[in-house]
């Protein structure tokens, strides 16, 4: 039996990539559970501070960490449910283990297949539409707007 603290070691780059993207999706399905009423960019902010207080000890209580969440999370939340929590795991990825996803392509042809379409979004300046079409009441009352 591997020990606990060689749990990470004793998986394949592969495995560990797919493992990171399946708990961000599971995550993601416990903050849909939990609010059922919100939208998916609240529920991928959520995640997002999460992780990033189990991995990175983050204090996010302070206010501003929501507002970071939300930045950080916006291309994914223009993402259609669920394959929005995909690509934000997959944003992980490339952002934490950027390893992995120069020797398996599959996660970064996976990410570019659900991001490319934002990204075209937001370079032909339709992104608005795009993010309120899964996000309609957060867009009519945050005021939300990132220039990606």
């Amino acid at each position: 039996m591997v020990p606990a603290n060689n749990f990470e070691q004793s998986m394949s780059g592969e495995a560990l990539g797919d493992q990171t993207i399946d708990t961000i999706v599971s995550m993601y399905e416990k903050s849909q559970r939990q609010q059922p009423h919100e939208e998916p960019h609240i529920w991928l902010g959520n995640v997002w501070l999460g992780r990033a207080e189990a991995e990175h000890g983050v204090d996010i209580s302070d206010p501003r960490m929501l507002e970071i969440a939300l930045y950080e999370t916006y291309l994914c939340s223009c993402v259609e449910p669920p394959l929005c929590a995909r690509a934000l795991g997959l944003y992980f990825l490339f952002k934490e283990q950027s390893e992995i996803i120069e020797k398996y392509t599959k996660f970064a042809k996976e990410f570019d297949e659900l991001i490319g379409p934002v990204t075209e979004a937001r370079d032909k300046g339709t992104i608005d539409e795009l993010y309120r079409r899964y996000n309609p009441k957060t867009a009519d009352h945050s005021g939300v707007q990132y220039n990606l």
